[in-house]
């Protein structure tokens, strides 16, 4: 039964690798009829949304109510699919602004990386700089003349298309392949989905856990395993609102737990994703009863066993990174050793500090000095630990996000033969006798 699992799992990843490529060869020889179907396929889906709503709310079987804002809803949907079926010329146009926006806000990105990157004299500033220039040109050139522009959007998706299944492919027939052609195969081909569309994965998987729990498919631990059962966990952090939804990635090694992120509320800025980096060493059960008890979230485990050569090395880069660090107090630390804070020690790092006494540090100079979202995060100190030569544990490409890695993480989970050996779902949960938690008994194998 496992191998004929085996085989099916490869001739599913094999197929879906063939039609991207067939998909992205498509792009660029029949780019026209493609946006005609995406056209079409626009009008049928938010028809399909408006009248659904309205459906379910007429069904007495759904615990839904007709209000103005579910008929609001459902006549927009209803009419922008109608309007757009009269006026496809607008429809291409909204395509245009849409996409250019998308190229705008990833040259945007790129250009505070830049910045990031320039003051913390960090490689690549130079690199970051031309990246977010073509993004901006690419938005110039769509947004200014919106007219017979999509084919310069077809061959950009055709070639990311075709780039993305053939390294589909190439994975489903890894393990037919020898070890090194494997190790080969991970190094030099690597590549991540689109970092808009990977903020938004958090999200689904929180719902998609929400929504098994409800229908009783899905029973969370809502109490933490006093000690890891594998080598490393990397835990992903999910909530349902705010700018945590987007995911927050730790790991766990030795028993201790490497959290960073922008936690001093004195140096941060826009909307608080730009500041002064800060490290969290805490200890793992307590740092994790904290999370889930008094933040309130979701939190995913992957365990990965490791060999005791990669234990040296991981331990080693840990210490490496350890030595441009220097002690940074939150505010109830300062209070607590009888000095001044600047604030009222409510804030996310005082709450920490105040359930579990973790231990926290600013960098000196280099990577991690200076956080921002869609560079220097949470992910990418894990992926500085977890990702060299000697390790190889998590090969993802592009700029890194909660998303990308839960993606990554979830599917080698599911694949036959894959690096994650474990995973554990914890969430605090109410029932009618108030909280309640059970072993992990099933898979999120739908997300």
């Amino acid at each position: 039964d496992r191998m004929l699992t085996n085989k099916f799992s490869s001739a599913s990843s094999l197929l879906t690798g063939i039609f991207f490529i067939v998909l992205g060869a498509l792009f660029f020889t029949e780019y026209s009829k493609i946006w005609a179907l995406i056209y079409i396929l626009f009008m049928i889906g938010f028809l399909w949304i408006g009248l659904n709503q309205i459906l379910r709310a007429l069904n007495n079987k759904q615990k839904v109510s007709l209000n103005l804002s579910t008929i609001l809803t459902s006549l927009l949907c209803v009419g922008l699919a109608v309007y757009t079926f009269f006026n496809p010329g607008l429809f291409f146009k909204f395509i245009h602004y849409v996409i250019g926006w998308w190229a705008l806000l990833n040259a945007a990105i790129q250009f505070i990386n830049f910045y990031v990157y320039r003051r913390d004299c960090l490689k690549g500033t130079y690199v970051l700089f031309l990246k977010g220039l073509a993004d901006a040109v690419f938005a110039a050139m769509l947004m200014l003349k919106p007219i017979n522009k999509l084919w310069i959007v077809a061959y950009i998706a055709g070639a990311y298309l075709i780039f993305y299944g053939g390294v589909t492919v190439l994975e489903a027939l890894k393990d037919l392949l020898s070890a090194g052609m494997s190790v080969k195969i991970r190094e030099h081909l690597r590549i991540s989905i689109p970092v808009l569309i990977s903020a938004i994965i958090p999200q689904r998987f929180f719902l998609s856990i929400n929504a098994l729990i409800k229908t009783n498919k899905l029973n969370p631990d809502a109490q933490v395993a006093p000690q890891a059962s594998t080598d490393l966990e990397v835990f992903i952090y999910l909530k349902e609102s705010g700018p945590e939804s987007l995911g927050h990635v730790d790991i766990s090694f030795q028993g201790k737990i490497y959290s960073y992120g922008c936690h001093d509320p004195h140096h941060r800025g826009l909307f608080g994703t730009l500041g002064d980096g800060v490290l969290v060493v805490s200890d793992r059960e307590t740092f994790l009863k904290h999370a889930l008890k008094s933040e309130d979230k979701t939190i995913i485990s992957y365990g990965l066993t490791l060999n005791e050569s990669q234990k040296a090395m991981l331990q080693k880069r840990i210490d490496a990174m350890m030595e441009r660090a220097y002690t940074w107090r939150p505010d109830a630390q300062l209070l607590a050793e009888g000095e001044t804070a600047e604030g009222e020690a409510k804030d996310y790092a005082s709450r920490v500090w105040n359930a579990t006494h973790a231990h926290m540090y600013k960098f000196a100079n280099g990577k991690f000095k200076t956080y921002f979202v869609f560079s220097t995060n949470c992910v990418l100190l894990a992926d500085e630990l977890l990702h060299c030569k000697e390790l190889d544990l998590i090969p993802i490409g592009g700029i890194v996000t909660p998303g990308t890695y839960l993606e990554f993480l979830n599917t080698e989970y599911l694949r036959p033969g894959g690096m994650v050996v474990e995973r554990t779902i914890y969430k605090r949960t109410r029932g009618k006798g108030g909280e309640h938690g059970s072993s992990f008994g099933s898979s999120l194998s739908s997300s």
